[in-house]
């Protein structure tokens, strides 16, 4: 004999129950249900049935109270609790819940600790309490209003562990703070710390000023790529330490770390996540790799990067301190994080917290994974999108980064964003934020996401542009790198591979100007500082592996000469910068495309740097010119558009004239002339230009009727 009874929340009044026995069919069936032990509904179930299932409603008189403990007893069963897991998905379930203040978390003082969380549908929340002696202690939260259990607990809880205990539909669970602002070693627990304490260290501000995106030019790297491999004299590879060491250099005498960077003349740093992630041991890390998508928390750091894992202020102090030092140096770090999924659902602390919530769920009610990479985070719910911001907010008071790259942004909703930019802003002025834009997913209506479709209702954003990275070298996804972008040398008559029936050469017109003027193709953004402009980035081929594909038949020479020009461009293109690291130089991965794991082959060679170090100096010397140059700092399209007169040559080269004195703010006219073919060609220009150098035009060299080298950019100016 076999009797399983199921009762799920339907609505606010309505509870549905199923009942599968094999009992033959009872006449009547007698249901009591209970709130707090309490009998608040006595009735004869109405039912109906399909061979030994009975299915039948409870229909209550007032609204069901969440956070109460009810239970159903039906005839002689057993009593079972009422699942009200769907109750996030009635319509009116945000507005009843959502909770504006901003307490949540451990709110630390040292003589008192006051815990606070948001469990609408836990019906009991305990906080397990461990001393740094290890000593378990387990305390009852209270329940208020929105969903709301709070506890002051006094005396110094200063490094103490925790874990909230919750019951939600009688599944008790484990699980970390959401808003825990660290966590102990390997994320096993909460951690109670002195934010504050962060407050008190005097923040550093950069020497330069950035009045609008179009000032920035991005380095795009990873805590321990920058200096974890061989060939520099690093101290504390692969730890935010190292990552902020100055005077370190490579075995060649070559600036390494943080002088390399500054050395090439980057503004901003970005830095591949380094919120908590799913590491394998924070401690040893010589057998695990990580870019560090999966992320685990909205407000701890990764421990795995820390001199000492195990205490829990060594990771924010030492991160803080990372920032700082950046700042000395006149450089700005922007954190990359993933707010748009999270890897495994069923295991995270979201899940645990609020069963459903904060997890997106496609038409069928299978979970929603547009990503590819875990489930979509909900961040259209309300308190989904409170997280997020107030996260933002966190990152940016109390560590005084400077803007955010949102990895997957087109899955989050355009208001949540929009709110992220605003309080970034309250916070820093200056502050950058952009993200990926592509449209993914159905689960959240187009114009409600915060893609590159959208940038016209996002014009304070940024967002990757795929479309200059693939007219300028190509696409980078392993199975079409043999198809060829400008620079590879596909400019003439072979067409273009998102060009339609354009040549590359027209496109070149349309990345150039940072997609913002109808030249060839339809203008994608509002002004240039949305468009990050981009050659290569952790995701994909590199530049150089791409070219080793689409120009299999090339010297090596060649290739690295494409490289250079690929880079040349990028500097003086309109738009924002944003370099991959170690793509100065062409380093390869060995033709590996997606390598989030792979130990080694994404580290920064230095070896390399030293071979190569006049790639290094040419890719300096560029920067160092759009930085001097007043044409790259225009973000306006119509400023833009009257900058340049465009040619194109027939013996292949492009020609960009600037046209008016006053946009280019009485600079001397110039040419930028382009060769995309591996041979040299004659130039004949009317006047006489002096080849800039980069630093000193006294040094410069007259030219004309010259030849112009292959694969290469050369930018002019008229001789006085």
């Amino acid at each position: 004999m076999v009797s399983y009874l199921k009762a799920k929340l339907f609505s606010w009044r309505r509870i549905n129950v199923v009942l599968f026995t094999d009992i033959p069919r009872p006449e009547k069936l007698k249901v009591s249900l209970y709130k707090e032990d309490q009998l608040v509904k006595k009735e004869t179930a109405h039912f109906t049935s399909i061979n030994n299932i009975y299915i039948f409603d409870i229909n209550l008189d007032k609204d069901y109270e969440l956070g109460k403990n009810y239970r159903l007893l039906v005839g002689d069963l057993q009593c079972t609790n009422i699942d009200v897991n769907d109750a996030i998905y009635f319509k009116d379930f945000d507005e009843r819940f959502f909770y504006e203040k901003e307490d949540l978390g451990s709110n630390y003082k040292k003589d008192a600790t006051e815990f606070v969380m948001w469990a609408p549908l836990a019906s009991e929340v305990k906080i397990k309490l461990i001393s740094p002696k290890d000593e378990v202690v387990i305390h009852e939260m209270v329940r208020e209003d929105k969903g709301i259990y709070r506890l002051k607990i006094n005396g110094n809880l200063l490094n103490y562990k925790y874990r909230y205990i919750i019951n939600n539909s009688g599944v008790v669970t484990e699980a970390k703070d959401l808003y825990g602002k660290e966590v102990s070693l390997n994320s096993e627990y909460s951690v109670v710390i002195d934010t504050d304490a962060l407050l008190k260290i005097k923040n550093v501000k950069p020497e330069t000023t950035i009045n609008n995106y179009v000032d920035a030019v991005i380095y795009e790297t990873h805590i321990r790529d920058l200096n974890e491999g061989n060939y520099n004299n690093t101290v504390n590879k692969g730890k935010y330490a190292g990552f902020a060491e100055t005077n370190r250099q490579t075995v060649g005498g070559n600036p390494a770390g943080l002088d390399y960077i500054k050395y090439l003349g980057f503004t901003h740093v970005q830095i591949q996540p380094v919120l908590d992630f799913d590491s394998k041991d924070d401690i040893k890390t010589s057998d695990w790799y990580n870019w560090g998508y999966d992320t685990l928390s909205f407000f701890a750091l990764e421990g795995s990067y820390a001199l000492h894992p195990e205490v829990p202020a060594s990771r924010i102090l030492e991160f803080k301190e990372l920032v700082n030092k950046y700042h000395e140096n006149d450089l700005r770090i922007i954190m990359d994080v993933v707010y748009n999924h999270i890897y495994e659902y069923e295991n995270s602390d979201f899940e645990k917290t609020v069963p459903h919530y904060y997890f997106r769920r496609r038409r069928n009610h299978y979970l929603s994974n547009a990503s590819g990479c875990g489930n979509d985070y909900a961040s259209e719910r309300k308190m989904a999108s409170k997280i997020i911001v107030d996260s933002v907010k966190y990152l940016f008071k109390y560590f005084d980064i400077d803007g955010l790259r949102f990895d997957l942004m087109g899955l989050l909703d355009i208001n949540t964003v929009k709110a992220c930019y605003k309080e970034a802003r309250k916070i820093k002025e200056d502050a950058i934020l952009y993200g990926e834009g592509w449209d993914m997913g159905e689960e959240l209506p187009s114009e409600e996401k915060a893609s590159k479709n959208n940038a016209s209702l996002l014009k304070e954003f940024g967002f990757f542009n795929d479309s200059y990275r693939d007219i300028v070298k190509g696409p980078s996804s392993s199975f079409n790198l043999h198809e060829k972008g400008y620079i590879c040398g596909n400019n003439l008559h072979e067409k273009g591979y998102i060009c339609g029936n354009t040549d590359y050469v027209f496109g070149l017109d349309y990345a150039f100007h940072a997609s913002v003027l109808p030249l060839s193709y339809q203008p994608m953004f509002n002004t240039a500082n949305q468009s990050i402009n981009y050659l290569e980035c952790h995701d994909n081929s590199t530049l150089f592996d791409k070219l080793l594909v689409s120009n299999a038949f090339e010297e090596e020479k060649v290739l690295l000469d494409r490289v250079d020009l690929a880079n040349h461009i990028l500097l003086l293109s309109f738009g924002v910068p944003l370099v991959h690291a170690g793509q100065e130089i062409g380093q390869s991965k060995d033709g590996l495309d997606n390598t989030y794991k792979t130990i080694g082959v994404n580290n920064l060679n230095y070896r390399l740097i030293d071979e190569r170090f006049d790639m290094v100096n040419r890719f300096r010397l560029f920067n160092i010119l759009r930085k001097k140059l007043a044409y790259t700092h225009l973000f306006k399209p119509e400023e833009i558009k009257n900058v340049f007169e465009i040619s194109h040559w027939d013996n292949g080269v492009y020609l960009l004239s600037a046209k008016n004195k006053n946009i280019i703010d009485n600079e001397k006219e110039f040419v930028i002339l382009i060769n995309p073919k591996a041979e040299k060609i004659p130039v004949e220009l009317d006047n006489y230009y002096t080849e800039y150098n980069g630093v000193d035009d006294d040094r410069a060299t007259t030219v004309k009727n010259s030849l112009l080298p292959g694969c290469s950019l050369k930018m002019l100016f008229l001789k006085k």
